[in-house]
C-alpha cells in the first residue's frame, strides 16, 4: 500500500511553489523597476516643462514690463495660465512688488494687516523647488529672474500642481501590478497544468516503487511515452521483473538452506539426546560390569593374601594386585562421573553443580567460584538438568583455558517462567565482533538450542565475559 506524501514535500507542490515564488519575485521587481521609470519620467517631463514655460514667461514679461503695460502681459498671462497643470502665475516688479496673480497665490506667513500697494515679501512667498520629487507641498513652485539687457526688471513665480502627475504614476502602479497579478494567476495554472501532466508519470513511478517495496513485483508502470520519463518506466518495468526472478530464487534457496539447517540442527540435537543417553549407558555399564569385575578381583586378592601363610611372594604379588585394581577402579570411577555424573541423577542439579564445582576449584586453586542458587530447582526434567550441566561444566573449561580470571560467579535461578543462569568471571574477555566462535561456544549454543533457549554473550578486552542463558519452563 503506497504510503500518502505530505503536501509541502510533494515534487508537485514544490515544483508549483518555486516556479510561483520565482515569478513573484521577478515580477516584483519587473514592476518596482517600471514604477521607479514612470515616476522619474513624469518628473522630469514636469520639471523640463515647467522650466521651459517659465523660462518663455520670463523672456516675454521683460518687453511689456520695459513698456510698463502690465495689462497686454496679463492677458498674454492669462493664456499662459490654461495649461491644465499649472497651479498659479505671479509677476514681481524690480521693487517686490506683485503686479499680476493668477491663480490661487499660495498663503504663506503673511504680515500682519494688510499688505500696501501689492507688497508680498520674498519671505513670504513659497520658496522654490529643485525638482517635483522633493516637494512636500504637493506643489512644484519654481522662480525665474526677468531681464533685460542684462537689467533686472523683477521675478516671475510660478507653481505646478503634482496631482496630475501623482494620479498618472497611481495609475500606471495599478495597471503594472494588476498586470503582474495576472501574469502571476496565468503561470499558477499553467504551472499546475504543466506539474500535474509531468509529476502525475512520476508518481506512477513512486508507487509503484512503494509497491514493489512492499513485495509486490507483479507491478508495472505504463510506458506509452517515449520521453525521459518513458524510458525510465522502461527501465523500472525490466529491473522490478529481473528482480522478481532474482527474489524466487533467493526466496527458494533460503527455504532451502533454512530446511536443511533445521534438519542439521535437529540432527545436533538427536545427536547430543543419543550422546547422552550413550554416556549414561557407557557409565552404567562400566559401573556394572568393569565395577564388579574389580570388586571380585579386589575379593580374591585378598582371598589369596590371607591364604598365603605368610609366603612373601604370594602376599606381595596379592598386594599389588589390589593396588591395581584399586587404581584401575579409580580411574573407572572417573570416567563414569565425567561420562555421567551419578550424583546429578541421585541428588540433583543443584548438587551435582556443587561437586563439579568443588572439584574444578582443587584443579584450579587460584581461581575462587562463587555459587548461588534461587527457586525450586527440584523438579526439572532430566533433559534440562543434563544440559545445563554440561553448559556449565563447557564454561568452566573455557575460563580454565583462556580466562585467566581470579573470580568466577556462577547463578542459577527459577523465576517461576524461566530457568535463569549467569556465569560470569573478571577475565582477559574478548571482542565479540572479532573473536570467532569456538567449538565450546557453538556447542553451548546447541544445547540452548535444544531446550528452546536462549544464549547471550557479553565481554570485550580486559573486561571479562558474560554469559546469560534462558531456558522456558515450559
Amino acid at each position: 500500500m503506497p504510503q500518502s506524501i505530505p503536501l509541502l514535500q510533494s515534487l508537485r507542490c514544490r515544483l508549483i511553489i518555486s516556479v510561483v515564488i520565482i515569478e513573484i519575485v521577478m515580477l516584483s521587481i519587473l514592476v518596482w523597476n517600471n514604477i521607479s521609470i514612470i515616476q522619474t519620467t513624469h518628473t522630469d517631463r514636469l520639471r523640463d516643462t515647467a522650466s521651459s514655460m517659465i523660462q518663455q514667461v520670463a523672456n516675454t514679461s521683460g518687453t511689456y514690463m520695459v513698456a510698463v503695460d502690465y495689462a497686454s502681459l496679463e492677458d498674454y498671462l492669462k493664456n499662459v495660465t490654461s495649461y491644465k497643470e499649472l497651479l498659479y502665475l505671479a509677476i514681481f516688479d524690480r521693487d517686490d512688488k506683485m503686479v499680476i496673480s493668477l491663480g490661487p497665490f499660495p498663503s504663506g506667513p503673511f504680515p500682519s494687516g494688510p499688505i500696501q500697494s501689492g507688497q508680498f515679501p520674498e519671505k513670504n512667498r513659497p520658496h522654490a523647488d529643485i525638482s517635483p520629487a522633493q516637494t512636500d507641498d504637493g506643489i512644484f513652485d519654481i522662480t525665474e529672474d526677468i531681464k533685460v539687457a542684462g537689467q533686472a526688471m523683477g521675478k516671475v513665480s510660478m507653481g505646478f500642481s503634482l496631482g496630475i502627475m501623482q494620479d498618472a504614476i497611481k495609475k500606471s502602479r495599478i495597471r503594472g501590478m494588476s498586470i503582474a497579478a495576472i501574469e502571476i494567476i496565468l503561470t499558477v495554472l499553467v504551472t499546475i497544468i504543466i506539474g500535474i501532466g509531468l509529476t502525475r508519470r512520476l508518481g506512477l513511478l513512486s508507487n509503484a516503487a512503494a509497491e514493489v517495496e512492499g513485495g509486490n513485483y507483479s507491478v508495472t508502470v505504463p510506458t506509452d511515452i517515449g520521453d525521459e520519463v518513458g524510458k525510465t518506466a522502461v527501465a523500472f518495468n525490466r529491473m522490478v521483473s529481473e528482480v522478481s526472478n532474482r527474489s524466487q530464487q533467493l526466496q527458494k534457496a533460503e527455504a532451502r538452506s533454512t530446511k536443511l539447517l533445521q534438519e542439521n540442527r535437529q540432527l545436533i540435537h538427536n545427536s547430543l539426546e543419543i550422546q547422552e543417553a550413550e554416556r549414561k549407558h557407557l557409565a552404567r555399564e562400566l559401573h556394572d560390569e568393569l565395577g564388579q569385575c574389580l570388586t571380585a578381583i579386589q575379593a580374591d586378592a585378598e582371598l589369596i593374601r590371607d591364604l598365603s601363610n605368610e609366603d612373601k611372594r604370594i602376599e606381595t604379588s596379592a598386594t599389588a594386585i589390589m593396588d591395581v585394581s584399586s587404581r584401575v577402579y579409580d580411574v573407572v570411577h572417573s570416567m563414569m562421573h565425567r561420562l555421567r555424573p551419578g550424583i546429578l541423577d541421585n541428588l540433583g542439579l543443584v548438587e551435582a553443580l556443587r561437586d563439579e564445582i568443588k572439584a574444578w576449584e582443587s584443579r584450579n586453586p587460584d581461581t575462587r567460584c562463587i555459587f548461588t542458587t534461587d527457586g525450586d530447582l527440584s523438579h526439572l526434567s532430566e533433559h534440562t538438568n543434563i544440559m545445563l550441566y554440561r553448559i556449565v561444566q563447557e564454561c568452566l573449561t573455557n575460563i580454565s583455558k583462556h580466562a585467566n580470571a581470579s573470580n568466577v560467579t556462577i547463578s542459577l535461578q527459577n523465576t517461576s517462567k524461566k530457568i535463569q543462569l549467569e556465569v560470569t568471571d573478571n577475565g582477559d574477555g574478548f571482542n565479540l565482533q572479532q573473536h570467532s566462535q569456538g567449538l565450546g561456544i557453538i556447542g553451548m549454543r546447541e544445547r540452548v538450542e535444544s531446550l528452546n533457549g536462549n544464549l547471550q554473550i557479553f565481554s570485550d578486552i580486559q573486561k571479562g565475559v558474560a554469559i546469560i542463558i534462558s531456558v522456558p519452563l515450559s
